[in-house]
Order: structure tokens, then C-alpha cells, then sequence
């Protein structure tokens, strides 16, 4: 039987819905793929014609999250802002957008993200280097020279400190999160812009 492109994407939509859910509820270690495809209504084996990955799965289901979230940044862009202003706004916005996804979150970022990790999953390292290209494009935007190797990787650092941190936040409305979020944005940019257009050279 042949297979539509509209019901495949009919199929990989549930199961997107189907591991969002089983994440929320138990945790990412703790959700398996059968149970995704069974949620979804389909054979066990199903999950990976779509997905390489259960790390996959979850980072498609952050990376449709954080498009809208990159959409509405764009939606509500202001002229005449600072790098800082920029990239606050930028990062803001993605956590508001990834609340739901907050139980959960920081085990994928931390798997995928974290500089430390060697061979990381396509799907995670996809959503790293997608971040980081909005980044860039932020600074770009507000006057600052693309970033160097060296940058990103600090401006990596602490954009996974302040995941982690808020992943765990108590404080009403996640207030010391955006504190921290406003004091890591300021460090790195006044770090880039001290560095200048030449810190990666040897």
C-alpha cells in the first residue's frame, strides 16, 4: 500500500505529539520509543523511518518549538536594539516557548548541547548549530561582527548554564533566570567586544 506524503506527515506529527507527551510525563531517559509508537498508532519499528533516534525525535520536537519561537522574535523586533537587548529578547523568547517541554528540556540540551560532548546526536547538534546561526544573526543585526570559534563557544557555555538553571527555577515567573540570562548576555558581549574581529587567530 502506498504510503502519502500527507499521511506520513500525519504520522510524524503524532509521533512528535506522542514523545512531547511521554518527555513531559516521565522524564526523556525513561520514555521509549514503543510506547511512542504505540501512542501514536503505529508498529514499534515505525518510529524509525522517521526518526534515526530517540534523541532525534525530541530534538524535532524542540526544533518545531523553537521555530515559533524564532518567528515571533522576528514578528516583534525592535529597531535600535543593543546586542544585549537582541539576544535577551532571542533567548526570552525560546524559554517561554519551551515552558512546556520544561521538565524534560535540559536532559536533551545537556546531552546535545554541552561542549564536552564528542559525537553528539545529528538531531541535538542540528539544534545547537541552529541557535547559534539566530545568535550570530542577532549580533549581526545589532552592529557586532559574527563571533569567532572562540566566542561562540563561550557565548555556548553559558547559553546551556542558563538552560540548566532555569530547567530547575523556583523563583516566580523564573525571575532568577532572566537575572542570570541578563547577567551571562552582558559578560559575553562585553568579552566579544573586547576580543574584537581577530580572537580566533593564532
Amino acid at each position: 500500500m502506498r504510503v502519502t506524503p500527507e499521511t506520513r506527515e500525519r504520522t510524524r506529527q503524532n509521533l512528535l505529539e506522542a514523545g512531547a507527551t511521554l518527555f513531559a510525563e516521565g522524564g526523556f531517559a525513561a520514555a521509549t520509543t514503543r510506547e511512542m509508537a504505540r501512542r501514536a498508532g503505529v508498529a514499534a519499528g515505525t518510529v524509525f523511518n522517521y526518526f534515526p533516534s530517540k534523541e532525534a525525535l525530541a530534538a524535532a520536537v524542540l526544533t518545531r518549538t523553537l521555530g515559533a519561537a524564532w518567528a515571533e522574535r522576528e514578528r516583534e523586533r525592535r529597531a535600535g536594539e543593543s546586542a544585549e537587548e537582541s539576544l535577551f529578547a532571542l533567548v526570552a523568547t525560546e524559554l517561554r516557548h519551551l515552558g512546556p517541554h520544561r521538565p524534560w528540556v535540559a536532559e536533551v540540551f545537556e546531552a546535545g548541547l554541552s561542549p564536552l560532548r564528542r559525537g553528539a546526536d545529528e538531531g541535538t547538534a542540528g539544534l545547537r548549530a541552529a541557535h547559534l546561526e539566530r545568535a550570530t544573526a542577532e549580533l549581526k543585526s545589532a552592529g557586532l561582527e559574527p563571533p569567532g570559534e572562540v566566542a561562540l563557544h563561550l557565548y555556548a557555555t553559558l547559553y546551556l548554564g542558563v538552560l540548566s538553571f532555569w530547567s530547575r527555577d523556583a523563583s516566580p515567573n523564573q525571575a532568577a533566570t532572566l537575572a542570570l540570562l541578563d547577567r551571562s548576555i552582558r559578560l559575553f558581549c562585553r568579552a566579544h567586544r573586547e576580543s574584537g574581529p581577530t580572537e580566533d587567530q593564532p
